[in-house]
């Protein structure tokens, strides 16, 4: 099996049982799912999701301890994040809570020989509860990613456990944390106080919901970190594939650095955030 991130002499892809084909991609062999637009079509279509956001991630091992991701998709960051961690002998936890993805997860982790990850289907939230999404129509045309956790049962909802991430990592000190959850970013956070006051972690979380931003990031300056802004496109011109043809447009994540602020860690070339009523998104980004 070759691991090589050098673009290859031709695409390898192999159909497997529906609704998966296999693709040797930038990060190693992945199984992913054609039907959906964002993740599963990258893998085909480029080799690689979200890149310009993980080449971001590997400059963020700068703190001691274990690397977690609370909303690792299928494994697109999560394998690359694993190898970087594992040369540096760092455990990796990442938490998935869809039982569909995580199957996905875990199988291109394994597709990998991923060995320093332990990867639970658990959502993580401000309390150990129970909590719900709807689950899509795997099979036909979505964007997987954009599902959402809710407090509240609604009619065919799948219902999930919610940890807490002071619970589970109790016992780690934690030099990483990306958080990825929709929406849920700062209900993880309340449940992480504790490590983030031990450990004082690098944080890189998803800020796309305007009336949430203020909120996370008000949060955030109470525990004494500063915030950037990284708003990376999700076409990367210089994809595995090199395929020149950008299916996504303008699109981009809204995502933002945190670092603790006694933290002497130079930030280069990102706005920081100073105004916790402004969001990118009214400048019209898409």
């Amino acid at each position: 099996m070759n691991l090589s991130t050098d673009r290859p002499l031709k695409r390898q892809i192999m159909q497997v049982a529906e609704p998966y084909t296999l693709v040797q991609a930038r990060h190693g062999w992945m199984l992913a799912n054609p039907s959906d637009f964002y993740i599963g079509k990258a893998m085909l279509e480029y080799g690689e999701y979200a890149e310009i956001e993980g080449q971001f991630l590997s400059q963020l091992f700068v703190r001691p301890g274990a690397v977690v991701e609370v909303g690792a998709n299928v494994g697109t960051h999560t394998v690359a994040l694993a190898r970087q961690a594992a040369q540096q002998r760092r455990e990796m936890f990442a938490f998935e809570p869809q039982p569909f993805i995580f199957q996905n997860l875990c199988a291109n982790l394994a597709l990998n020989g991923i060995t320093n990850v332990r990867a639970w289907p658990w959502a993580c939230g401000a309390k150990a509860e129970t909590v719900y999404f709807s689950s899509p129509d795997y099979n036909a045309p979505g964007n997987f990613g954009g599902v959402s956790m809710h407090a509240s049962p609604a009619n065919q909802d799948i219902a999930i456990p919610c940890v807490r991430l002071d619970d589970v990592l109790a016992d780690h000190p934690v030099g990483l944390i990306k958080i990825d959850v929709e929406g849920f970013e700062l209900h993880t956070l309340h449940g992480a106080v504790n490590l983030l006051a031990a450990s004082r972690p690098v944080l890189y979380l998803e800020n796309d919901r305007d009336d949430k931003s203020q909120a996370l990031i008000e949060w955030l300056w109470s525990q004494d970190y500063r915030l950037w802004w990284h708003i990376p496109q999700l076409f990367n011109p210089a994809n595995f594939f090199g395929i020149q043809e950008n299916i996504y447009g303008n699109a981009a994540s809204f995502n933002m650095l945190a670092l603790p602020r006694e933290a002497d860690i130079p930030v280069i070339g990102l706005p920081e955030v100073t105004d916790a009523t402004y969001h990118p998104h009214q400048e019209g980004a898409s």
